[in-house]
């Protein structure tokens, strides 16, 4: 239990990263005399139509996708071409996609919607981690350090792929074969 003050703003800042205005307080307020559930079930339909929710979801599922605008590593390099699967996730969020879609999406999309954007778009869960600029540009895959680079890169999308989605981690796997 708490005062429809500290309710509103726990609303917004868990729904939309944000504090509620004063104008929208006051509105609350007025409405909450007149029908509290009523008023609580228009704020958080409210809340979850604004733009604002899609980009605060987004957030956390960007943290876990390793999500950047730079590469990371000794040349941490701008990304210029990042920012679409980022507007991507905001826009799945707001769009209110489902979840089983949104993984397909983003594990298979190239090979599951061949010819929706989403379809490659969601393929940037895989590549949004750090990126060794160096192991994959400067260094020929020919010598052992570009095939190191390569291997742990192939290694950072498949273990990011299972401690995302099967709620469990693999990177012990890379050294043990057992269970």
């Amino acid at each position: 239990q708490t005062d429809p003050t500290t309710l509103i703003r726990r609303a917004a800042y868990n729904l939309a990263g944000l504090p509620p205005s004063p104008k929208e307080v006051d509105d609350f307020l007025a409405d909450w005399k007149k029908d509290p559930g009523e008023a609580w079930k228009a704020l958080v339909e409210r809340l979850l139509e604004s733009p604002h929710y899609g980009e605060q979801m987004a957030r956390h599922w960007l943290d876990v996708a390793k999500y950047a605008d730079t590469c990371g590593y000794d040349k941490d390099k701008l990304r210029p071409n990042a920012w679409p699967y980022r507007d991507y996730v905001i826009r799945s969020f707001n769009e209110d996609k489902s979840y089983a879609r949104f993984v397909q999406e983003q594990v298979a999309g190239d090979a599951l919607f061949p010819d929706e954007p989403d379809g490659v778009l969601g393929l940037g869960f895989l590549a949004a981690g750090p990126w060794d600029f160096i192991g994959h540009v400067e260094v020929p895959e020919s010598k052992i350090d570009g095939k190191v680079a390569r291997n742990l890169d192939r290694d950072d999308m498949v273990s990011n792929v299972f401690n995302t989605f099967c709620a469990v981690t693999i990177q012990c796997a890379r050294c043990h074969e057992h269970k």
